[in-house]
């Protein structure tokens, strides 16, 4: 799949960025290049007692940053609810009655249609071990979901997010102190995903064809390299991590 020149321009620029304000600047220009007009990076936590990891960069209008604020409308924002379990983009526009269920959504989609939030196009972005987040681009036009924009929202959606993660793992110094992932063996991966599934020795030995020993030690290798000491702490270190996934818990469940 080939990338057009103003993506691979975007990525240049995007390793150049070196602060929160080269970073607003560039996704400004981005964003108007795109047809839009505004844009969010949110981390999804609550914005006014957020922790300082949490990204929350944007071009809204202060008044309509002020209504999202002081009447907490990101714990209902029905464009954030959309994101949840999805990965890929999607325009405001088609989000349906299963997600905008009670008045205060339709307000809340109302009153930003006021500042000029229109109609949209929202990216989930989720990652191991961070919190879920949205990077949306806002006009006041009614949005054309093109294989263009669907591609190219994705693709900003995604390094932009991450650059401003590291943005704020740099100024809080932890870009260089946050210790790198354990490795695990294919095999510890396998016995870690049984273990989270409900499984004991017994059962995931007989399942993948080793001996109990066996799989004690990929289990004990695991915990090792995690620091941890129980498996439940080995299934949520693991889980944050991304070693595994929340599909593994149901294997068992579903039989």
């Amino acid at each position: 799949m080939f990338i057009g020149s103003e993506l691979i321009e975007f990525l240049l620029c995007l390793g150049q960025v070196r602060s929160d304000a080269d970073f607003f600047d560039l996704m400004l220009e981005t964003t108007r290049r795109l047809g839009f007009e505004q844009f969010a990076f949110v981390s999804h936590v609550d914005l006014v007692a957020a922790s300082e990891e949490a990204v929350a960069i944007s071009n809204y209008p202060d008044g309509w940053v002020e209504r999202i604020l002081t009447e907490r409308y990101y714990l209902d924002d029905p464009v954030h609810a959309a994101s949840i379990g999805r990965n890929t983009p999607y325009a405001w526009h088609a989000i349906g009655a299963e997600v905008i269920q009670s008045r205060r959504q339709r307000t809340i989609l109302k009153e930003g249609a006021s500042f000029g939030l229109q109609d949209g196009v929202t990216v989930p972005v989720h990652s191991p071990g961070e919190y879920r987040g949205t990077c949306s681009f806002a006009t006041s036009q009614p949005v054309s979901m093109t294989p263009h924009i669907r591609g190219a929202t994705h693709i900003v959606a995604g390094f932009g997010f991450e650059a401003a993660r590291k943005l704020v793992r740099v100024r809080l110094g932890l870009e260089r102190t946050a210790p790198s992932l354990p490795r695990f063996s294919p095999r510890e991966v396998d016995c870690v995903g049984l273990v989270a599934s409900g499984m004991g020795d017994t059962q995931i030995a007989h399942a993948l064809g080793l001996s109990e020993a066996t799989v004690h030690q990929h289990i004990t290798a695991a915990m090792r390299k995690c620091g941890v000491f129980k498996r439940t702490a080995l299934v949520f270190r693991s889980l944050f991590d991304g070693h595994i996934c929340f599909h593994s818990l149901r294997r068992t469940s579903s039989k």
